[in-house]
């Protein structure tokens, strides 16, 4: 694919980015500057460029400096992620029902449009979108920007090993019910309810994703 002229640092680090998410390039595969500044028909200034953002926000990785690679977690770091992914969901649930939707009702019904539009009896494709999009807006109605851009980042992370387990018709049907129950949850107001939810959704999520990397990458990822 070639890019354009114009911005070709934020083209190549978009398209970078999605051969990664997409896995056109798969965990452990090391970028290797000169053939993809090729492939995309530019220098490997902006390249070079692409990868150091991308290595800021966690999916390339550097190991001991020898190179770059696309990020490849290991059973640590998939809790770590995951771990972190709880503390995020307890504080916005948290905050959303102690503080935003009490005094914005705008906000509550902003929530129920968006559980609405993200349910989707025929499971298509579209599943992974909608998931992302319904933990966005509980994210994102808590009005903490920097909340949010730690949450981005951990969720392109969780996309490399996501794109494998979100297909499973089990799984969809039982990431809805958890869906369920936070969404009562927090219209509801009731905080034991949403958080229990929460719990339950993130180690369920955890859980699919040891098991299917166990299976796929039966080692550890080099420091």
């Amino acid at each position: 694919m070639k890019l354009k002229v114009e911005n070709l640092n934020q083209q190549a680090y978009e398209a970078l980015k999605d051969k990664i998410l997409h896995k056109e390039l798969r965990p452990g595969d090391r970028l290797v500057d000169s053939q993809l500044a090729e492939e995309f028909g530019i220098s490997r200034t902006p390249l070079r460029d692409a990868i150091r953002k991308l290595a800021e926000e966690g999916l390339v990785v550097n190991p001991s400096g020898k190179g770059y690679y696309v990020y490849q977690p290991s059973t640590n770091d998939i809790n770590e992620i995951f771990e972190m992914r709880l503390i995020l969901d307890k504080a916005a649930i948290t905050k959303l029902i102690t503080e935003i939707f009490p005094n914005n009702p705008s906000a509550l019904e902003e929530l129920k449009e968006r559980f609405n539009a993200a349910r989707d009896p025929n499971r298509s494709s579209a599943f992974i979108a909608n998931d992302e999009n319904f933990h966005d807006t509980i994210i994102r109605l808590t009005g903490n920007s920097r909340m949010q851009a730690i949450y981005s980042d951990l969720k392109d992370q969780t996309r490399i090993f996501r794109r494998v387990t979100s297909h499973n018709v089990d799984q969809m049907d039982k990431a809805h019910d958890y869906h369920s129950k936070i969404f009562y949850g927090l219209i509801n107001l009731d905080l034991d309810t949403a958080i229990a939810a929460a719990e339950k959704h993130v180690k369920y999520s955890r859980d699919d994703a040891l098991t299917y990397f166990a299976k796929e990458y039966p080692y550890e990822t080099k420091e």
